[in-house]
Formats: C-alpha cells, sequence, structure tokens
C-alpha cells in the first residue's frame, strides 16, 4: 500500500489514470444522480400540476353553484304575484316597495353568496335592493345581447365598507328580454368579490391561493388577493393571452413572468366564461424535495469515495507492464529528474525511444544518400566510359554491378524543348528547369518500370538520361508508346514538349557510350522532325545517307528578292531553300544555313557603311540557327536578317537622297544671298536653276530648313536692311528697294512684325546707342 501511494504522489502516469477512472465513476455517478433528480422533480412538478387542477376544478364547480344560486333567485323572482304585479305597476307605492323590499330579503337569506338583490322598475324610476344600495345608472345603459348578462363593477357608497368602493359581481336579468325596450324592468344580483377569494381559499387551504386569480374572457381581472386589481384588464399579458387563445377546458405550462419561472395552470368555467387561474413559481414547486437533494448528495459522496478506491486499485493492475517497461529502460528513478519532484514515465520513455529511432532514421539517410550518390556516380562515370575512381569501396561496386547487369542497355536522350539555357543567363533561372527534369525522371521510371530496369540521371542543361536494361538486342515494342505517354503527360501537366532520342542496342557495360553518343546524335534531328518527336537510327538514318550539295540557285534566287525589297518573293525563296537542305544530315542543315548567312554577309557588304547598320546582328543571327530546336526558328532568322538587310538598303537610299538634296538647299540658299536684291526673284526662277519643279524644290527647301522659301527670302532681305537702317543715313524707302522690296509699306509691315519696331523708329533706337557708346 506505502509504494503505491508513492507512485500515486510522484507518478504522473500513475496519477492520471487513477484521475480518468475516478473522472469516469464521478461522471457516471454525477449523471446517475442527475437523471434521478430530474425524474422525480418533474414527477413532483406533474403531481403539483394535477392537485392544481383538482383545485381549480372545485373553485369552478363553486363559481357554478353560485351561477345555479342566481339563476334560481332570479326565477323564484318572477314567479311571486307580487313582484311580477310591482315590475308592471305604473303608481309608486311604499308600503308596496317595502312588502317586495322583505320578500326578496327573505328569498336570498338562504344562499350565502348573494351580497344583494335588487328591481329597478323604469316606468317609475323605483329601484328596491335588498342591501339599501343606491342604484347605479350605469346598469341600463347596458345593451342586452341575452335573457341573463354579468358586470362585474366598483360601486362607492357613504358610510359604507369604510368609504371603500365595494366590488360587486353583477349579474343582470330581462324579464321582458323579447320586447327590447328601454322601458323594459331589471333584475339585478351581486355577489361580492370577497365571496369568489374566501371560497378559493377555503378550497385550496394552501399559501398557493395567494396566487390563484379569476379572469373573465376579455381577460378581466374579477377576484384577486390584491383588491386593487379588481377590473383590470390583462389581456395584455403573454400568459393571460396563452390562455384565452387556448380552445381547453383546462391546461398548464410553464412561462416566464418577471424573468422567472413559473407554472400556470387554469381551469374554465363552462357556464360562466370565466378562468380560474393559478401561478406559481417553478423553484417553490420543489422546494419540498430539499431533504431528498441533501440525502441524494450525501449517498452520491460516499459513492464517489468508494469509486476513488476502486480507481487507485484498477490502475495498480493495468500499470503494472508500464512500470516493469519503465524500470528496465530507466533503472535509476529514484532521484528527481530535471529538479521536478514528479516523473512523467511517457515523456522520458517516449524521449528515449524517440532518440533511438532518430538515431536510426539519421543512419539510414545517410547510408541510402551514399548509396545513390555513388551509384549516380557509377552511371555517369559508364556514360563517359570512363571507371569508377578506386576511393570507392569494392562491395559498393559489385553490388550495383549486379543491378546494372543488363546484358543488353538501351540509352534513352531527353530533351526539354524551348528551354536551352543561353550565355549569361542566371543561376537562378535554372531552377524552374531544374524541376522540370526531377519531374520527367520521376515519369520516367514509373512509365518504364514495366518494360526494364531503369536508371535516370540529369546531364546538365536542358538534357536528361534514361538508361534502360533489356533482355535481347532489339529495343521493347512497347517502348515508343510507353515513351508517347510520358510526352504527353509533360505536355498535360506542365505544359512543356519532350524530344527523344533512341540510342542504338548496345551488350555490355563497356559500350553504354556508344549507345549514349548515338542517342545525342538522333535526338539532334528534332530540328527538322519537331520539338516533340521520338527519333532513332531508323528514323534518321535517311538524312544520313543523303548526298546533298549546296543549293546555290536557291541562295542567288534569295539575294535577287533581297535586292528587290518585296517581302513575298524573300519568304517563297527562304521557304525553298529551307526544304532543300531539309533533306540532308543535320550538319548539312546547320552548315548550310550559316553558308548562306555568310553569302549575305559578304554581298551586301556595303551596307555596312550606313549609319546604324551593325555587324553584330549577323553573328546573332548565326548563333541562333547553332541553338535552333526546328527548321521553322532558322526560317524566323532568315526572314529577320534579311528584312533587315532591306531596311539597310532603303535607309541608305534615303541617305544617299538627303545628301544629293542638301546640296540642292545649299546651292538655293547661296543665290538668295547673292540676288536678295532682285525684285523678280522667286521660287519658280530658282526651281529652273535647280532642275526641279517649284512644288517639290518648295517642299525640300523647307523640309531642310523649316521656312517656307518666301520666308527665307524675307528674313534675308530684312536682315540687310536692318545692316543698312544702322550704317547707313539712306531713306527708309531706298533703303527697302535696295534690297529689292518696292513697297515701302508692306516693307515697315514686315519689319514691325519681325523685329517690333518701325524702320525709323530702329534707326532712332541704334543713333542713340551709338551716342552712347561714343560718349564713353
Amino acid at each position: 500500500m506505502r509504494n503505491t501511494m508513492n507512485r500515486l504522489v510522484r507518478y504522473k502516469a500513475f496519477q492520471k489514470l487513477t484521475i480518468s477512472y475516478f473522472l469516469l465513476v464521478l461522471l457516471t455517478v454525477s449523471l446517475l444522480s442527475g437523471v434521478l433528480f430530474l425524474l422525480f422533480s418533474k414527477s413532483a412538478v406533474k403531481e403539483i400540476d394535477r392537485n392544481s387542477k383538482a383545485m381549480l376544478s372545485q373553485i369552478t364547480y363553486a363559481s357554478e353553484v353560485v351561477y345555479n344560486q342566481v339563476m334560481t333567485i332570479g326565477n323564484a323572482l318572477l314567479i311571486q304575484p307580487e313582484i311580477t304585479s310591482f315590475l308592471n305597476d305604473t303608481l309608486e307605492d311604499k308600503t308596496n316597495n317595502y312588502r317586495i323590499f322583505q320578500q326578496m330579503n327573505q328569498i336570498i337569506s338562504v344562499y350565502p353568496y348573494i351580497y344583494s338583490a335588487g328591481i329597478y322598475r323604469p316606468s317609475t324610476g323605483t329601484a328596491v335592493d335588498t342591501a339599501g344600495l343606491p342604484f347605479d345608472s350605469s346598469l341600463i345603459t347596458l345593451s342586452a345581447e341575452r335573457y341573463m348578462e354579468f358586470y362585474p363593477r366598483s360601486l362607492t357608497v357613504a358610510d359604507r365598507n369604510n368609504d371603500a368602493p365595494l366590488q360587486l359581481l353583477t349579474f343582470l336579468l330581462y324579464p321582458d328580454f323579447s320586447f327590447k325596450t328601454s322601458d323594459n324592468p331589471l333584475i339585478y344580483i351581486n355577489v361580492e368579490e370577497k365571496s369568489i377569494l374566501t371560497t378559493i381559499r377555503k378550497i385550496s387551504k394552501t399559501d398557493s391561493a395567494n396566487n390563484v386569480f379569476v379572469i373573465n374572457k376579455e381577460g378581466k381581472v374579477l377576484s384577486h388577493t390584491d383588491s386593487s386589481l379588481f377590473l383590470n384588464d390583462w389581456s395584455e399579458e403573454q400568459y393571460v393571452q396563452q390562455i384565452l387563445n387556448q380552445d381547453k377546458e383546462e391546461n398548464s405550462f410553464t412561462t416566464n413572468i418577471q424573468n422567472k419561472k413559473h407554472l400556470v395552470t387554469y381551469v374554465k368555467s363552462e357556464k360562466m366564461d370565466w378562468y380560474f387561474v393559478s401561478v406559481s413559481p417553478y423553484s417553490g414547486l420543489i422546494s419540498n424535495i430539499d431533504r431528498l437533494r441533501n440525502v441524494t448528495l450525501l449517498v452520491t459522496a460516499g459513492i464517489v469515495l468508494t469509486g476513488l478506491l476502486i480507481s487507485i486499485f484498477l490502475t495498480k493492475s493495468i500499470y503494472r507492464p508500464l512500470s516493469t517497461l519503465f524500470e528496465k529502460i530507466m533503472p535509476d528513478t529514484d532521484s528527481p529528474v530535471s529538479g521536478s519532484p514528479f516523473i512523467d514515465e511517457y515523456k522520458m520513455m517516449a524521449e528515449v525511444f524517440h532518440s533511438l529511432e532518430e538515431r536510426e532514421k539519421s543512419m539510414q539517410f545517410v547510408i541510402n544518400r551514399s548509396s545513390r550518390t555513388i551509384r549516380e556516380h557509377y552511371l555517369h562515370s559508364l556514360l563517359r566510359g570512363h571507371p569508377l575512381e578506386y576511393s570507392v569501396p569494392s562491395e559498393l561496386i559489385r553490388d550495383i554491378d549486379e543491378k546494372v547487369s543488363g546484358p543488353y542497355f538501351c540509352v534513352l536522350v531527353f530533351k526539354i524543348n524551348e528551354l536551352e539555357l543561353t550565355r549569361g543567363r542566371m543561376e537562378v533561372e535554372q531552377q524552374p528547369l531544374m524541376l522540370l527534369l526531377f519531374a520527367l525522371g520521376n515519369i520516367a521510371k514509373e512509365m518504364l518500370e514495366h518494360i526494364g530496369e531503369c536508371d535516370y540521371l540529369i546531364r546538365g542543361g536542358n538534357e536528361a538520361v534514361a538508361i534502360l536494361q533489356c533482355t535481347n538486342n532489339q529495343p521493347p515494342e512497347e517502348l515508343k508508346a510507353a515513351l508517347r505517354n510520358i510526352q504527353s503527360f509533360l505536355n498535360s501537366y506542365f505544359k512543356v514538349t519532350v524530344s527523344i532520342g533512341i540510342g542504338d542496342i548496345s551488350h555490355g557495360r563497356k559500350n553504354v557510350p556508344s549507345s549514349y553518343t548515338s542517342a545525342q546524335q538522333y535526338v539532334k534531328y528534332r530540328l527538322i522532325y519537331g520539338k516533340e518527336s521520338i527519333l532513332d537510327a531508323i528514323a534518321t538514318r535517311p538524312h544520313m545517307m543523303a548526298a546533298l550539295s549546296y543549293p546555290s540557285a536557291f541562295e542567288k534566287k534569295l539575294v535577287d528578292a533581297v535586292q528587290s525589297g518585296k517581302p513575298e518573293p524573300i519568304r517563297d525563296a527562304i521557304e525553298q531553300f529551307v526544304e532543300q537542305i531539309s533533306n540532308g544530315s543535320i550538319n548539312q542543315v546547320i552548315t548550310y544555313s550559316i553558308q548562306l548567312m555568310l553569302s549575305l554577309l559578304k554581298h551586301f557588304d556595303y551596307l555596312q557603311h550606313v549609319p546604324d547598320s551593325n555587324f553584330n546582328k549577323y553573328l546573332d543571327a548565326v548563333t541562333d540557327i547553332e541553338s535552333a530546336e526546328h527548321l521553322t526558328e532558322i526560317k524566323e532568322t532568315f526572314n529577320r536578317y534579311c528584312f533587315n538587310i532591306c531596311t539597310l538598303i532603303e535607309e541608305k537610299n534615303l541617305w544617299m537622297n538627303a545628301q544629293k538634296h542638301n546640296v540642292i538647299i545649299e546651292k538655293v540658299q547661296n543665290y538668295i544671298q547673292e540676288h536678295y536684291a532682285e525684285p523678280n526673284l522667286s521660287l519658280e526662277l530658282v526651281s529652273n536653276i535647280a532642275g526641279l519643279s517649284p512644288s517639290y524644290l518648295g517642299k525640300l527647301f523647307k523640309k531642310a530648313t523649316r521656312q517656307s522659301f518666301s520666308e527665307y527670302l524675307n528674313h534675308t532681305r530684312l536682315e540687310k536692311a536692318r545692316d543698312l537702317l544702322a550704317s547707313t543715313h539712306e531713306t527708309a524707302a531706298k533703303i527697302s528697294e535696295s534690297v529689292g522690296m518696292y513697297n515701302i509699306t508692306y516693307f515697315s509691315t514686315l519689319f514691325k512684325k519681325k523685329y517690333g519696331l518701325t524702320p525709323s523708329v530702329f534707326r532712332e533706337q541704334e543713333a542713340m546707342r551709338g551716342n552712347e557708346r561714343a560718349g564713353e
């Protein structure tokens, strides 16, 4: 027992097991006790509800007794000849009135619920009341809808009831109801509201009577312990509306009244249309079971304590295997761990197991990574035809030789199109390509594993290699179908195309380099067959065996088309040249394409002297041809280069024309400077001298000088005139004529428009400046 308590204090796993069992026992006992208590409380509420209904039914019976007494009194009064005579009499007789009073008092004396009865005769305005109450004129204002009507009212009579209002439930009887005239006599019987409340208390005999009241079908209070609530309209209360809207003789329900839960029970009086309602706080209904609740809690506590002991016993039995394992793994557990007085067995064992697992994973990772690295080095050496370094353990080499046994090998070269790495491209741009190559390797292994053992290597750039082991010296029949699936998968999911070269079948590992070399050579023919082709010796043999000479005729045709500068002949000539060389080997295609570029460069070498020409475009075109992946790219390169030559030719022609035009414009300007004083100098005259039409010369002149011929001529004449005005004493008219302008008004207008001053003002200003300079 001492050892068990020690474990309970120090060992967390033991504590958790014990607490788990204890919580399970506690939860079970609590749920069971709670359910039993809830069932009993509901049963108690139902019993109280049943008793309330029974009590209300008895009260309803008492109200029906009152109703019957009222009807009995009314009928008894109507069968009395004296009363009938009194009702029909039209003369006032006080003696007769007194006899009627005694007779009515005698009749109601035997009915304890009746407070008073009275007769009213409209013909004489006479009212006889057994209690001596004055007649309430509001009684005759009611519109009778039937033989008997009910009218609750409050009546104040001096020196009666301590001057407090009498709260009466008045029953009105109309003996001559069928005539419906205003002179009909009236019999009324009063029941005091206190008598209804007294009856309720006598029947219930409990404090719940304080929560019992009576309402009519309109929701008005007819009886209540609080007399101030008499005739209050409660029809707006939610629970009262629920009572009035339910078409039931009796019912009960729970509702919130002033934010507290209440039980509402009601019974309807069939004859009176009254509702006898009992409203009781829900908490008070089960107050009588406090003792039972205390007993239940005491029994529950005892059961829980017993459950604690059982929990410790069960934990001890189940914990035994765990403690045995823990002692073997951690033999020294007497001293606290990390300064803590508690020992977490699960955590300590998990740390030990996790450490062992991590150590095993690390060792396995190192072994697997080393094996993969050595195998990749081995395969790369196999492709190069060089043996692996002697530093590798011979055991690993023998193991790899057993797995790469062949006996036949077929090397597959994969080229991802349109992703050739150019010189100067940043290394970070190679990352998407590397991801594609890794994805290609995974797909290739999966697609080719049913054909034979396959190893995948990334060789650099956009090239990857697969070494496929075969059982005979013929490529497997299903190989091309599998390669098509690889191409389709990459195109669908990665939107890239792959060209594949199938190397020649080689026997033995030493001949793998020859298969690799042939696959590299075959895959180059994607330039002719397209970017998503599968190429082998059979597909490329016609090109390798072809005897093709350089198509000089098509070269000459292209040169002539370029000189003509027409796009369609250029494209046709390029198309015919490329179609002709595509029948040869891949080396011939590249060589003849570069030879054509060199011929174009030599033939149009004179264009290198044109401004903005660039010899680098030729070098770029040669580089594009060497890196082309399809013949369409070579065609595009030829088109770009040829159209660039056409542009250079056009620019050179324009330059030469511009040089020629500059000479003409300079000649025209010199002629104007020499003959500006001639009044008949005009564009037509100068154009005859230049040998051009006036309109064409005018356009060239304005384009070169940004002035029209007349504007330039006027500018020259005005400049000369300004110099003469400043340096001579000739008149403005004389100077105007000397510069070729014989209209002095026109001369003055142009001069002022150009210099902002008239010729005379200009001369005066120049004279003043001359004097100032002389004075200095």
